[in-house]
């Protein structure tokens, strides 16, 4: 079973939670080489670029608390460390968009187009748009090493929680 290491609930190699997150409380978490891992959602324009749909309802928050780039300081430190990275994207395809039950937030994020894409296998128009990686973390969730799950939804059903 992996410790979650989440953007949230940090735990990291206790060198580098001394270097970077000194003023933080300790996290409650023991980094254990082969169990430990990053999992990062939604790292992707439509929530973290001021050109996202979401920009006008998060981007005050996401300003404030220098997400973007505490996120590529979380993906810096967990490369550097060989600690493995998992990324639970956020996509949408026409098919999601005919949903009998969806909650507020989803019926939202179908109307502004948010993580939009043209089917689950095709890339034609996915380079720069809201669905696609912020530019700045392509390096580490494009080296070949970085695992990207299925995508994830907000609202359905049934619940579609990932437990690690």
């Amino acid at each position: 079973m992996l410790n979650r290491c989440l953007v949230a609930g940090v735990a990291l190699p206790s060198a580098f939670t001394t270097t970077l997150f000194a003023q933080l409380p300790n996290p409650g978490m023991t980094v254990v080489s082969g169990k430990t891992a990053l999992v990062v959602t939604d790292p992707q324009n439509d929530f973290l670029s001021p050109e996202g749909v979401t920009w006008g309802m998060v981007g005050a928050s996401v300003t404030e608390n220098n997400t973007v780039a505490n996120i590529e300081t979380l993906f810096k430190t967990a490369k550097g460390s060989d600690l493995p990275v998992f990324v639970s994207p956020h996509y949408y395809y026409p098919t999601d968009h005919g949903w009998e039950f969806e909650g507020v937030l989803e019926k939202l994020m179908h109307t502004i187009g948010m993580f939009d894409r043209k089917d689950a296998l095709s890339v034609e128009g996915f380079e720069g748009s809201g669905a696609d990686w912020l530019e700045r973390y392509k390096p580490y969730l494009q080296d070949g090493k970085t695992v990207v799950t299925s995508p994830h939804k907000v609202y359905g059903p049934e619940t579609n929680d990932l437990i690690l």
